[in-house]
């Protein structure tokens, strides 16, 4: 089992290319001299070049978003109305219009003139029957905003996903192919994920990587692959991290 790492790709490509290891494992199930190789899929990930340009793409993407949402805590203290105009307004094309602006910093000043006020009343010890109604109901509007954000959120690391997914069943079938072709070239008849494997096999990564990026970029990582001196493969490593959005705290 391959371990959990911060891009939901690798997973992906561990099992787009088990697939492959398994049907050609299927053809020659009865070889007893079958010839082996082994992609490092670690590798491929970090070294691919239009891999790493999409990955870089994906996180600029992601990084307007956060902005966006950032931007939008900066009126949970308005009633759900005024919210959502406030929202259509951040989803314009920027910059906005001067009009637009102009109702978008109104929009924040009533914002932060209610926030000013929920603060002043949580202060109090106690408070008038008026001021506890006007306090619930700015907690209340408060309330109300926050669950729309978390809304937002959930949406973007959706989004984020299906961008990711889209772009890599086209980045799967060039690593296929680049595996493919290289392995029928080496005359290969099986090709498994380094990870998978503890001894043995002939690693080709840095042949598909040279295949996949036209022979213009070198291999980054070497050093960080386990490798003996015969060409046979070791144990690999992949890398591990994460992706996430802060909430927002009341």
């Amino acid at each position: 089992m391959q371990r959990k790492t911060a891009i939901i790709l690798r997973a992906a490509a561990a099992l787009a290319l088990a697939a492959i290891c398994a049907s050609t494992a299927l053809a020659q199930e009865e070889a007893t001299d079958a010839k082996i190789a082994v992609v490092s899929l670690a590798r491929v990930q970090a070294n691919y070049g239009q891999l790493r340009a999409q990955e870089q793409d994906l996180g600029q993407w992601l990084e307007g978003r956060r902005a966006y949402h950032d931007r939008l805590t900066n009126f949970v203290f308005l009633p759900s109305a005024d919210f959502e105009e406030a929202l259509e307004l951040m989803r314009k094309p920027q910059p906005l219009s001067d009009e637009d602006q102009a109702r978008l910093d109104e929009l924040q000043s009533i914002s932060d003139a209610n926030e000013e006020r929920y603060a002043e009343l949580r202060a109090r010890t106690e408070r008038t029957p008026e001021e506890a109604a006007e306090f619930n109901a700015l907690q209340d509007m408060y309330d109300a905003s926050a669950e729309k954000l978390q809304t937002v959120q959930q949406n973007i690391m959706e989004e984020l996903t299906d961008r990711r997914e889209s772009a890599l069943a086209g980045l799967m079938d060039t690593v296929e192919d680049a595996i493919g072709l290289t392995a029928e070239a080496g005359g290969y008849d099986l090709v498994i994920d380094a990870d998978m494997v503890f001894y043995g096999g002939v690693d080709i990564t840095d042949d598909v990587l040279a295949r996949l990026n036209g022979d213009d970029e070198q291999p980054a990582d070497a050093d960080a692959d386990a490798e003996n001196g015969d060409g046979e493969q070791g144990e690999q490593g992949g890398a591990e991290g994460g992706e996430e959005t802060g909430g927002q705290d009341g």
